[in-house]
């Protein structure tokens, strides 16, 4: 072999020397992002590390990699229906965030395996946890109570995921919503307790106005009675009034003709009689029909 094949032999071992220990320094090297921590897991010894690991560049056995979880927190948002106390079906919003305990990641990634099967078990307990919540309120107590509720959520949630070394924050019950016609019967309800509180309030002024409107009648009633009482007195003393009237003037009559019958001017019954009707036919205030018989007649035989 000539010295120039030796030395094309001896360069190209350096450099396939030189590319097997970039390889392998690239290969050991791995890089966690500033919202990442990870453990390292040997892919050819099958081994988990037993540290967390934060971010920047890390080195490790060749071919290893790092089993990445978030670490800040995410966002779980949920939409559902759960059954209450009185078995009534209420829709929830709810919104939380969450985050792994790094102190803990080993053993989650030996129970979860990794990021997407532990989220799909957090959900699943989340779910459960407002299930439970739901179960404990009946429906008016979603209305008059939401801060509790919210708070008896906030204290499942926490429960369920101590178990599995999480932590939660800002957790939000954006929307309650019940059953249309509970809702419907809840308006109409409360309608009319507007209508009452309203007939309450009136009811002052329109007993005030009936009273004043009964005073009303009852004076003019007194007025009506008086003025009554006024115009029978005027009658009944005009009538007195008329009749002793009348009674003098019977009495002056019956003087008179006393006095004519006893004053020996030889009147007889017939003329007497004459006399009164001559009189009441001057008295008389309206036209008087006499029918007379004929005189009587001559006979010629």
């Amino acid at each position: 072999m000539s010295n120039n094949s030796k030395a094309y032999c001896v360069c190209f071992s350096i450099v396939a020397i030189l590319i097997l220990i970039i390889a392998l320094v690239s290969s050991s090297l791995k890089k966690l992002a500033s919202d990442e921590i990870g453990v390292k897991y040997d892919t050819i010894n099958k081994d988990l590390g037993s540290s967390t690991e934060r971010e920047g560049l890390h080195s490790g056995p060749p071919g290893y990699e790092f089993i990445v979880f978030p670490s800040v927190f995410r966002s779980l948002e949920f939409s559902l229906k759960c059954l209450n106390k009185d078995g009534v079906q209420i829709r929830l919003d709810v919104t939380y965030q969450y985050k792994v305990r790094a102190a803990n990641l080993r053993t989650v990634i030996m129970n979860f395996r990794d990021f997407k099967g532990y989220k799909k078990v957090l959900t699943y307990a989340g779910e459960a946890a407002l299930h439970e919540s739901c179960s404990y309120f009946n429906t008016s107590q979603f209305q008059s109570q939401r801060a509790q509720f919210q708070e008896f959520v906030r204290t499942k949630i926490t429960q369920r995921y101590d178990k599995l070394f999480a932590d939660i924050t800002d957790l939000q019950v954006s929307n309650i919503e019940r059953p249309s016609q509970y809702e419907s019967a809840i308006r109409s309800k409360e309608r009319a307790r507007e209508d009452i509180q309203v007939a309450l309030n009136e009811r002052p002024r329109l007993l005030t106005e009936a009273e004043t409107e009964k005073r009303e009648a009852e004076t003019q009633a007194e007025i009506i009675k008086d003025k009554a009482n006024s115009d029978a007195r005027i009658l009944q003393n005009k009538a007195k009034t008329e009749a002793n009237g009348i009674l003098i003037q019977y009495e002056r009559e019956a003087e008179s003709y006393k006095q004519i019958l006893a004053s020996g001017l030889n009147f007889t019954i017939e003329g007497f009689i004459s006399y009164l009707g001559t009189r009441v036919i001057a008295d008389a205030k309206n036209p008087v029909y006499i029918g007379l018989q004929s005189p009587a007649k001559s006979s010629y035989n």
